[in-house]
């Protein structure tokens, strides 16, 4: 019964200190988003921003609230996940094997204790899991080991594949959706069409990818493109098997969105997952879509549309490496389209993809 009381007490702590954390953050450190379009030139190290930081829509929010990460390493994985919760923060629970630490609690977290984080960012915790059969090597900072860093040859530089999307004529003859399959879907398709400035997708993709390779080069990662031009002939299995033979860390596949509902707006980022082809990249996959999402949308204030699993691409199922799909906006919207097609919005883009990339990388 002392333990009970014991217990019910430190999580009562706990509760109080996280409210008392979130009530600070939000009178002290809101920042006003209303009616703020991006600029280029505006006074913000992108480049230095991870995962989680500061992200709003202008439609949605005018305040984005922050919350500093509290220290739960060494607390249980309850009295952690309550203080977290109460913060307004979501929590994915990665399980490793006790070894000589205390059955349950918690061993490293990410984003780390004192970073500023957004009310809703998902928050990692690894923990002594005494049913887990096998180490979890993963991107939290702190005890646990980078699985990126962990497995690269002394010396390596990170490569990232990236693949504007689409080309400047269709491919519509069939390709197998993966390795082996019966089922087939088009090589490639011609993408949209802006509904106002009337640009192609694929036109966009390129420009906005090398803006990103420049950025992603500056700070020493290998860039390896799967075009540099609109006319090609390049199916999307092909487009995989180029990051695949590259050794990519990442496959970064840069597309814009269309849809008939001229109202929709917003950045989502697709991610592998739900078949056998992509279980081996799906975690990886998944870690780095949280990571480029977040920085998207903290560059840009874009409608936040979230991330989305996808088992029906063939430039997901071919792939052996990490990827994802960045959806930067709808052509088919009036606003966003002017905004994709203004090279200074495209600068903003640039760097949170690529703050996203460095993030995922630990760069």
């Amino acid at each position: 019964m002392e333990h009970v009381r014991s217990k019910r007490t430190r999580l009562i702590v706990a509760s109080s200190v996280a409210a008392a954390v979130l009530a600070i953050a939000a009178i002290g450190v809101g920042v006003s988003l209303a009616g703020a379009r991006p600029s280029a030139a505006a006074d913000v190290d992108l480049a230095a921003l991870g995962a989680g930081d500061v992200a709003a829509s202008a439609e949605t929010s005018t305040t984005a609230v922050l919350v500093e990460m509290p220290d739960v390493a060494g607390m249980t994985l309850e009295e952690a996940e309550l203080m977290l919760s109460v913060a307004g923060l979501e929590v994915v629970r990665i399980s490793t094997p006790p070894g000589e630490e205390a059955t349950g609690t918690v061993l490293a977290q990410a984003p780390a204790a004192g970073e500023r984080v957004t009310s809703g960012s998902t928050v990692e915790l690894v923990w002594a899991d005494p049913d887990a059969t096998e180490p979890h090597t993963s991107l939290v900072s702190g005890t646990a080991e980078s699985a990126l860093t962990a497995e690269r040859p002394p010396g390596r530089p990170f490569v990232v594949c990236i693949d504007p999307g689409h080309q400047a004529q269709a491919n519509s003859d069939p390709e197998p959706i993966g390795p082996g399959a019966t089922e087939t879907k088009p090589k490639v398709t011609g993408g949209g069409t802006g509904v106002v400035t009337k640009q192609s997708e694929s036109a966009f993709t390129l420009a906005l990818s090398l803006k990103v390779k420049e950025r992603l080069e500056r700070r020493g990662v290998t860039v390896v493109m799967t075009r540099t031009a609109n006319e090609v002939d390049i199916s999307n299995a092909q487009r995989a098997e180029v990051a695949n033979a590259a050794g990519a860390d990442l496959f970064l596949r840069v597309h814009a969105d269309s849809s008939t509902n001229a109202d929709l707006r917003g950045i989502t980022t697709l991610y592998p997952g739900g078949n056998a082809w992509v279980a081996p990249i799906e975690a990886r996959s998944l870690t780095a879509a949280k990571a480029v999402q977040a920085a998207m949308i903290a560059a840009t204030s874009a409608t936040n549309n979230g991330l989305a699993k996808r088992a029906d691409l063939s430039g997901f199922n071919w792939a052996t490496v990490p990827a994802i799909l960045v959806e930067t906006g709808f052509m088919s919207n009036p606003v966003e389209d002017r905004q994709l097609a203004d090279p200074a919005y495209q600068d903003t883009l640039a760097d949170g993809i690529a703050a996203g990339v460095l993030a995922y990388l630990g760069m």
